[in-house]
């Protein structure tokens, strides 16, 4: 049976959900009213289950990544036994230095689910970035799919770059929450036209690891220091504002949690806060992967504090259009039935 808060039960859920029989406007509409749009049955079921196949292994092989964490296993060693973060073979992030950051921010607390400190010893938050550098599966999905086509409708963009992937996996019992954030300040970009596309490969809801979001966030005209994903201490050197204490004061603003089946897709835009639940339930997994798509007005801009990407070489400078082959051109195709995917095999 599926361990549910009381404020899981009652969480808000999206009303306005679009099958992609409707117009773009109409989807447009949406994402610019309110940050966030879901999209039902966008991708098919031969897609979706090359993604398990790539994240399924990217877990796999986790002790052997440069980029893979489990955020799960790094906030039990900080807030239970009170150690210093520690990832196996790990070196995107200086653990040692986020440890004393942490530490040393008195309004850091644990994110757990309420009530739920004890989590199974197996219980993961499962991090992995860049994949589409050494899997075909993602690169497909990525770049030959529906979603480059769907993204420049609804960005109303003349082209689209590709920017990178993420994997995010919740196993049943990890019941760290996702910390509330703002993606724009993680990113070396400027712009608005940027939009993530969040793709879950197993049904999800409020019980194991739902995504909420607060709607109208991307609106508000501020930009938050990105945080370390544990906690809701800021990363270094960013110098935006820290961003509030959403989870103390829930009730203050319009969260929705969106529910959604393998093919849905759910989009949001960069400037839009959120975050996500723990998974509470005993055998239900919450496998997902997200894409990052820019468009026509951005720009590369190395902002301060923004998460340096793995295998990254380029010579963008500050203000530069993303001409570059670290920023695949998804959109438009080079010719009808074209596959970019193929010219990064």
């Amino acid at each position: 049976m599926d361990i549910m808060t009381e404020q899981a039960k009652l969480a808000k859920n999206i009303t306005h959900d679009f099958a992609c029989d409707l117009s773009a406007q109409d989807a447009r509409r949406s994402y610019e009213r309110d940050g966030v749009v879901l999209l039902k049955g966008v991708l098919s079921k031969a897609e979706i289950e090359n993604l398990r196949r790539a994240v399924d292994h990217q877990m796999a092989h986790a002790d052997a990544s440069e980029t893979a964490y489990d955020f799960q296993k790094m906030a039990d060693q900080f807030w239970k036994r009170g150690g210093r973060f520690r990832s196996g073979n790990a070196t995107r992030f200086d653990l040692e230095r986020l440890s004393d950051i942490v530490a040393a921010d008195k309004a850091a607390r644990p994110l757990y689910e309420e009530d739920v400190m004890t989590p199974p010893r197996h219980a993961s938050f499962f991090y992995e970035a860049a994949g589409w550098r050494h899997y075909k599966e993602i690169r497909q999905v990525a770049m030959d799919s529906r979603l480059p086509e769907l993204v420049a409708d609804l960005l109303d963009s003349n082209y689209v770059n590709f920017w990178e992937d993420t994997t995010f996996v919740k196993t049943p019992g990890a019941t760290l929450r996702t910390p509330f954030h703002q993606d724009y300040t993680y990113f070396q970009i400027q712009g608005d036209k940027c939009c993530i596309v969040w793709i879950t490969l197993d049904e999800v809801d409020a019980g194991n690891g739902a995504l909420e979001y607060v709607i109208g966030s991307h609106r508000w005209g501020r930009a938050f220091a990105p945080n370390v994903f544990v906690s809701q201490t800021p990363l270094p050197g960013s110098p935006y504002e820290r961003l509030p204490d959403i989870e103390a004061m829930r009730d203050r603003y319009d969260i929705r949690t969106v529910s959604a089946k393998p093919g849905d897709v759910i989009i949001h835009h960069v400037m839009t806060v959120h975050g996500s639940c723990g998974n509470r339930t005993a055998n239900r997994p919450r496998r997902g992967i997200s894409f990052r798509y820019c468009g026509d007005d951005v720009r590369y801009h190395d902002k301060p504090g923004a998460m340096r990407q793995p295998w990254v070489c380029h010579s963008l400078k500050n203000g530069d259009p993303l001409y570059a082959d670290a920023y695949p051109r998804v959109w438009p195709r080079a010719f009808p039935g074209a596959e970019t995917s193929r010219l990064y095999d």
